[in-house]
């Protein structure tokens, strides 16, 4: 059953001048009245996310913790194994919903289609996801017999407000998501069109998991020091960018090789990852002067608490809607 909403916002035409402003109409005004200063602004605040959410034209989100997701570096989990998750990342429900296709709770057997794999394989791999923390196994309340599954709140939540006022996340969209699945899907075909011995991409996809705690808030380049600001006041994210060109530490190709899990990570297999991922739409590889810099497009992630219309971030997506099609 749906929760009933205890307030809503609209856009109103201002008296002078003509601008349009935003009011928040509270239904249950009896309720706001009894709240403190402090508790209102905190209720106003939780009601403009969750409006800004329901209304971001890129679509539904759900939002990485950049330490947990990080602190994966180094255990058994393989860039194969983050592509799988990814997938299943699709299906997210809000608010720890068990994940779901067209409104069915997904089981063993739906997503051993959905990874096409074998059920041994996909067995093996759900109970490796349950075992580091990825998944949760719960009983489906239809039958006890059927095993369904959510996000692990440690790592990734959806529809849900930070519980620490200085974690870090990172919203990663999941109709981009989708599209970069399955423009890697289209190219893979392209790719073996001709070959008698099949070869496979898919596991690109798990690149984008490993990074994303690498992703800079402002600029939305692959980064050691993500967390910085670059920006001082009255600047604009260029501005800033244009008076030091050397704010941002980007990660170079044996950092990200390392990030993935390889001890001698071959350039030119990260070279072919980026590859792949910026004809999917995912990444913008930059180079001048044998230096190589990695863009990540701002509707697949983001970090800023606004709807992605500002100046800099259209700016980037011109950029990559320069190289489409």
């Amino acid at each position: 059953m749906k929760e009933k909403k205890e307030y809503q916002l609209e856009l109103v035409m201002h008296a002078e001048g003509g601008n349009l402003r935003k009011r928040l109409i509270i239904d249950d005004p009896e309720k706001y009245e009894l709240m403190s200063k402090d508790q209102k602004r905190a209720y106003i605040e939780k009601m403009r996310r969750e409006q800004q959410r329901m209304t971001d034209p890129r679509g539904p989100f759900v939002m990485g913790k950049n330490e947990p997701i990080r602190n994966l570096e180094g255990s058994d989990l393989t860039v194969a194994d983050r592509r799988y998750f990814m997938m299943l990342v699709l299906y997210a429900g809000f608010n720890g919903e068990p994940l779901k296709k067209d409104g069915v709770a997904l089981t063993n057997e739906m997503i051993s289609k959905l990874w096409n794999l074998d059920t041994v394989k996909t067995m093996k791999r759900l109970s490796k996801f349950a075992r580091i923390g990825l998944l949760e196994k719960v009983k489906s309340p239809h039958d006890g017999r059927i095993v369904n599954y959510v996000l692990n709140e440690l790592y990734f939540q959806k529809g849900k407000a930070a519980t620490k006022p200085k974690e870090k996340f990172v919203k990663l969209f999941q109709n981009k998501l989708s599209d970069v699945i399955n423009e890697v899907e289209k190219i893979n075909e392209l790719k073996n069109r001709h070959r008698k011995t099949k070869t496979s991409i898919h596991n690109v996809i798990g690149l984008l998991h490993c990074v994303m705690p690498y992703f800079h808030f402002e600029t939305y380049y692959l980064v050691s020091n993500p967390d910085e600001s670059i920006i001082q006041p009255g600047e604009t994210v260029l501005d800033a960018l244009e008076r030091n060109p050397k704010a941002l530490k980007h990660l170079s190709k044996s950092r990200i090789g390392r990030i993935l899990g390889y001890q001698n990570a071959n350039r030119s297999t990260i070279d072919a990852y980026m590859d792949i991922l910026q004809k999917a739409g995912a990444v913008m590889v930059l180079k001048t002067k044998n230096k190589t810099r990695y863009l990540i497009h701002p509707d697949l992630m983001f970090r800023l608490d606004h709807d992605g219309t500002d100046k800099y971030t259209r700016h980037i997506r011109a950029m990559f809607e320069q190289h489409e099609n």
